[in-house]
């Protein structure tokens, strides 16, 4: 069966042991590009898993590639608030995941451990949902000392004996979602600029409960799970996303949000909605917005 395509990056914990993180208080985020223009292990370490992923049939996406196409990116995105003063925005990695459009995301965390003229090396790989950011698989160990000092060849002794179990986890998560939908995540928002609410009524159902309906019918097997919800925004969780739509093509949150919108602008709701993506696996529909 075709496979999920990955994206290697650092760990936050190897980001921040080794100083390659930005930003200020609670809003810190690891700093690829500058790891990747200070650390030369770190490429090396990267281009040896994806050699091994590759070697095992998983398709892959760059980081350093995904980091350049959003920098040149100059499609501005919009900032939409809501009646409460609530805003949209989408962070920097939510941008990333974006627009790699990988599957999975694999973590990457190693240290060099030297016992006399040897080394070894102690490796975590964590493997996370794109669309959730969710583990679903997983492997660490410690590879056999040796006299080598080359980081990947370390990297790669130590790793090789996990990645039967842990591709096979990869798959299976893949086959999973292919047949029961994939996890997004669905923000409604009633726009500031829009006369009716959550409780405005069509045909003797409020707009609330129309829209969990187009939710519940455009899900896998109508599977979805409410959030918390406030006078001018629904959230909904869990919603399993088809993989592809009627007509075969690869769907993702935004294509998602669009299916709800159209249901909307139709009579007799007749509501304009503007659909935003966020990262790869939430999109937010306001309600009142074009």
């Amino acid at each position: 069966m075709m496979k999920p395509s990955v994206m290697v990056v650092p760990s936050d914990l190897w980001c921040n042991s080794h100083g390659y993180m930005h930003g200020n208080g609670d809003d810190i985020y690891p700093d690829y590009n500058i790891a990747l223009l200070k650390d030369r292990d770190l490429i090396n370490v990267i281009s040896k898993i994806n050699i091994i992923m590759s070697d095992r049939g998983f398709p892959l996406e760059n980081l350093e590639t995904a980091l350049k196409t959003l920098k040149n990116e100059t499609v501005e995105r919009k900032l939409y608030t809501a009646k409460d003063g609530s805003s949209i925005q989408e962070s920097l990695l939510d941008q990333l995941y974006r627009t790699a459009s990988a599957d999975i995301v694999l973590q990457l965390s190693w240290n060099i451990n030297k016992v006399g003229p040897k080394n070894s090396i102690t490796f975590n790989l964590q493997a996370l949902d794109s669309y959730t950011t969710k583990q679903v698989a997983g492997a660490q160990g410690t590879g056999s000392p040796s006299f080598s000092a080359d980081v990947p060849t370390l990297l790669e002794e130590a790793v090789v004996s996990h990645m039967d179990d842990f591709c096979d986890r990869l798959i299976q998560h893949f086959k999973d979602s292919k047949e029961n939908g994939r996890e997004i995540s669905v923000d409604v928002l009633i726009g500031k600029n829009t006369s009716c609410d959550f409780s405005t009524e069509f045909n003797d159902y409020e707009l609330a409960e129309v829209i969990t309906k187009l939710i519940a019918r455009n899900a896998v097997n109508h599977e979805f799970s409410k959030g918390p919800s406030t006078a001018s925004m629904m959230q909904f969780k869990s919603v399993r996303m088809p993989v592809c739509d009627e007509d075969g093509v690869a769907m993702d949150a935004y294509s998602f949000g669009r299916n709800i919108a159209r249901a909307l602008k139709k009579s007799p709701y007749n509501l304009t909605s503007n659909v935003i993506a966020k990262g790869q696996g939430k999109t937010i529909i306001v309600i009142g917005e074009d």
